[in-house]
């Protein structure tokens, strides 16, 4: 006997043994290509988006109209509140507090910046003055370029 695949082979399959093993090797594939043109034709049922549509009609309605609904009623929510604070009462009510908040802690409102602050302030406008004077001097040497182009 010989080994193969690290395992001891039996006997040498006969005519008849062979002829039986191919048989049954057919019936799998047939049976394979079976499945295999059924998933397929499921792939392309999934896919199609007009088939989809067709087969799921009211579903996606319903979605559709939740979705609007939600976002017609944050909408219409966020109008009532934003009429709301617009109201003089509302308006009076959040400056009351603001006073009361004022007279309560007199030091937060009037506060004076610490020294990072005050540091980070003047890198802040130093730099903005940098770029702004970059940009400045970019557009002027850009229009001068233009302005010559057309002169000539």
């Amino acid at each position: 006997m010989s080994l193969v695949g690290g395992k001891e082979a039996g006997p040498a399959p006969t005519g008849q043994n062979v002829e039986a093993l191919q048989r049954e090797i057919e019936v799998i594939r047939e049976g394979l290509d079976g499945m295999v043109g059924e998933l397929d034709r499921r792939r392309h049922t999934l896919f199609d988006v007009r088939t989809q549509l067709r087969r799921h009609t009211v579903p996606l309605i319903a979605v559709a109209a939740a979705l609007f609904g939600i976002v017609a009623g944050g909408i219409a929510l966020g109008v009532a509140h934003r009429r709301r604070r617009a109201r003089l009462a509302a308006r009076l009510t959040r400056l009351q507090q603001a006073v009361r908040r004022m007279i309560d802690k007199p030091a937060r409102v009037a506060n004076t910046p610490t020294v990072g602050q005050r540091i980070i302030g003047a890198g802040g406008a130093a730099a903005a003055s940098a770029i702004g004077k970059r940009l400045a001097t970019k557009l002027l040497r850009d229009r001068a370029a233009r302005g010559s182009r057309e002169h000539s």
